[in-house]
């Protein structure tokens, strides 16, 4: 029997350009601090002034999931994120800045004596903050079947595609950009807006 393929391509729009000339994926745990950092940098600096610029409609920003395996409440947080865009991929990027503003509740000192369902009820509370239904949210956060390893169900599967695309990439360290399908290892979580628009704007501008 043939596997089940994702309806859409992988990836969350940041912004939504109808024809980029620039694709720019942004592959990131949510747990990373150096995640954190760049996702605050292109989701509240850089992407306001390409806004005031508008030269938005040119460049596509892409979130990509990067659960990083030694943080383990992390894949509980991309689960969420999952869940969040299956219910309303338009107010995901809000939900992914809202965790990364709270990203320290779930670093291993806070997180450690947290079951997985209380990990769960903690990112809920951050989708209501975010526009989502609680309720809704946490029936996608709650675990399938009485018995082996049912998962999230569709959350689960999901999740799987995001994992496999970016292993597909190669990603490793979080966080990785890639630039029009190529990776661009220069570009570092400490870059300002301004270093950013030097990338980007001659390819965004040109003709």
């Amino acid at each position: 029997m043939a596997r089940a393929l994702p309806t859409v391509p992988i990836g969350i729009k940041i912004t939504n350009s109808p024809a980029p000339a620039v694709v720019v994926e942004l592959f990131q745990d949510v747990c990373c601090p150096y995640s954190k950092k760049m996702f605050d940098t292109v989701f509240q600096s850089l992407i306001p002034i390409l806004e005031k610029e508008t030269l938005i409609g040119n460049v596509q920003f892409l979130w990509q999931s990067v659960p990083q395996p030694w943080h383990a409440q992390s894949c509980c947080m991309h689960d969420a994120i999952m869940a969040a865009s299956i219910l309303d991929v338009e107010k995901t990027a809000t939900y992914i800045l809202n965790i990364f503003d709270k990203q320290t509740d779930f670093f291993d000192d806070r997180a450690k004596n947290l079951s997985r369902i209380q990990i769960y009820e903690k990112l809920a509370v951050i989708g209501g903050e975010s526009g989502y239904d609680i309720s809704s949210l946490s029936a996608l956060l709650s675990l399938k079947g009485v018995k082996g390893n049912d998962g999230l169900g569709n959350v689960t599967q999901h999740l799987k595609w995001a994992v496999k695309y970016h292993r597909m990439r190669g990603v490793h360290v979080t966080p990785t950009v890639f630039i029009n399908g190529i990776e661009v290892p220069d570009v570092s979580s400490g870059w300002s807006y301004k270093e950013w628009l030097e990338k980007l704007r001659p390819m965004i501008t040109k003709g």
